[in-house]
């Protein structure tokens, strides 16, 4: 494995554990991150810097008791990542939900710059009652 892709194992494994020091180690100061244009999903639009990623992140705890994202498998060129992924999340209404997903990344020196992020945003929607 890769500098990059290790560090991407520790921040996954960060972000379902609530490790927010180590989540935030992996993203560069200028990171964007790009998610569905889609209302009331987390992570839509695009979020520019350290900060505001951390920040829409977090937020996610707005709408769900629980939200794991886990990597199942990681194809690596260059400095670029694809990670499919799964997600097991329960809305504060109770709602399970388990979707598969599709991160990639753009990796320099083991953190990352640009990450975009896809989703079933109709079954999220639907999920959290929209």
């Amino acid at each position: 494995m890769s500098e990059n892709s290790d560090a991407l194992r520790r921040a996954y494994d960060a972000f379902n554990s609530g490790d927010v020091e180590t989540v935030a180690s992996t993203f560069a100061d200028e990171i964007t991150w790009e998610g569905p244009n889609s209302d009331g999903v987390p992570m839509s639009g695009k979020n520019e810097g350290k900060d505001a990623v951390l920040q829409a992140l977090g937020a996610i705890g707005d709408q769900f008791e629980r939200f794991d994202v886990s990597p199942d498998e990681m194809v690596e060129e260059g400095e670029t990542i694809v990670v499919l992924s799964h997600l097991d999340a329960r809305t504060k209404g109770g709602n399970e939900l388990k979707l598969p997903g599709v991160e990639v990344w753009r990796m320099s020196g083991g953190k990352a710059n640009r990450v975009q992020s896809l989703l079933d945003t109709a079954e999220m929607q639907q999920a959290l009652g929209g």
